[in-house]
């Protein structure tokens, strides 16, 4: 995986996909999640951004490439389905124009891993990084244009009560809020009131 993430600057990184793996470790615990199917899933499942020329490969097109990666690393063959099953469901914004929704708790719980890791102070420097790289503006004035600050009412504010387990929706708790000041604070500046 580092050596297909190395070189990502949209945020969606090696850095990142161990954060979701941290998460995803103190998610699956609790709710009784195998622990090893999680961990697989969050190291592998952004493998799609790496694909393509564009960022627009959905997870399901990945799957093979997941296959290879863990048969690589010698991962068990009998939890590789697993680990696919979460990886192909894990992006569950209908942005992408296909929506799977999880059937076990590991896919559960890695959605709300990295979701997780897509709320909070690390995610807003993530939504700036994958703008540039999107060539999307830090903020359109006219809101003509889509921009990073747009992302953050399209996707990342989310309600904190959509997350599937109690655990990450305690996390989201003060992850949420502090996004929003944020939010609201940089609007408040660019249009010069503070």
């Amino acid at each position: 995986m580092a050596d297909r993430l190395g070189d990502d600057s949209t945020g969606h990184d090696m850095d990142h996909a161990w954060r979701v793996f941290d998460l995803g470790v103190r998610i699956a615990e609790p709710v009784g999640a195998d622990v090893e199917v999680v961990g697989a899933a969050a190291l592998t499942h952004d493998v799609h951004r790496a694909m393509g020329e564009s960022m627009d490969v959905h997870p399901e097109g990945s799957l093979d490439e997941v296959r290879a990666v863990l048969s690589a690393a010698g991962y068990p063959e009998e939890k590789v389905a697993e680990v696919l099953d979460c990886v192909k469901v894990h992006d569950e914004y209908e942005f992408r124009g296909v929506e799977h929704e999880a059937e076990s708790v590991e896919a559960e719980v890695l959605r709300d891993a990295d979701d997780l890791d897509a709320t909070g102070a690390v995610d807003t420097v993530r939504t700036f990084a994958f703008g540039g790289v999107a060539g999307h503006r830090p903020r359109d004035p006219d809101g003509e244009e889509y921009s990073a600050l747009d992302r953050f009412d399209e996707k990342l504010l989310q309600p904190r009560e959509e997350r599937h387990t109690a655990a990450a929706r305690a996390f989201a708790e003060e992850r949420h809020d502090s996004m929003a000041e944020f939010v609201e604070r940089s609007r408040e500046e660019w249009r010069g009131e503070l």
